[in-house]
């Protein structure tokens, strides 16, 4: 009962994990060093983008468990046991690719999502075809353009999610560190 009530601690009313949105958070969290962030990326079906996010995510510093969703008969049931292994491995974000929730999918992902959502673990949607109706059970929504000079990196992306500093809720990012 204590662990439950601890983690439920972790869950910020009517916000996603992660989701400081305009104030600084509260309680300061211990994932704020690269060297000990553990990410988790569950993948898409485009291994291209998928290897160009691990790579920068290496370059920057963070360490990253990868799940790849290329070539399995169900991409949603793996993505989503992908997902749940991200959250027993408490990585400190779960990124997830690709997403495209369906009205079939939908209230699976839910519940996946809000598994992580309970553990406290922030999820990030990366090039989301459709993301879930509930926007608490997400803290970002990243769109990957390598061309823009503007766009953010993707480490310092993925450390301001961790750090849970205030953000943009969707946001331009690259995987293109030397910008």
């Amino acid at each position: 009962m204590a662990a439950a009530l601890s983690l439920a601690a972790c869950v910020p009313p009517n916000a996603a994990v992660g989701d400081a949105k305009e104030i600084q958070p509260r309680v300061e969290h211990d994932a704020n060093r690269r060297a000990d962030t553990k990410a988790g990326l569950v993948g898409s079906g485009d291994i291209a983008t998928d290897r160009l996010v691990l790579d920068a995510l290496d370059t920057g510093g963070i360490a990253t468990a990868y799940a790849s969703v290329e070539s399995v008969n169900d991409t949603t049931q793996t993505a989503q046991s992908a997902v749940l292994d991200m959250v027993a491995r408490a990585v400190d974000v779960v990124v997830v690719s690709g997403l495209a929730v369906t009205d079939e999918t939908a209230q699976s992902w839910d519940e996946v999502l809000g598994q992580a959502r309970e553990a406290g673990i922030p999820v990030a949607l990366l090039n989301p075809q459709q993301p879930p109706a509930d926007e608490t059970l997400y803290a970002v929504s990243w769109k990957v353009n390598d061309r823009a000079a503007d766009a953010t990196p993707i480490d310092e992306a993925l450390m301001t999610i961790v750090r849970d500093d205030p953000h943009e809720r969707e946001l331009m990012v690259t995987t293109n560190l030397e910008q």
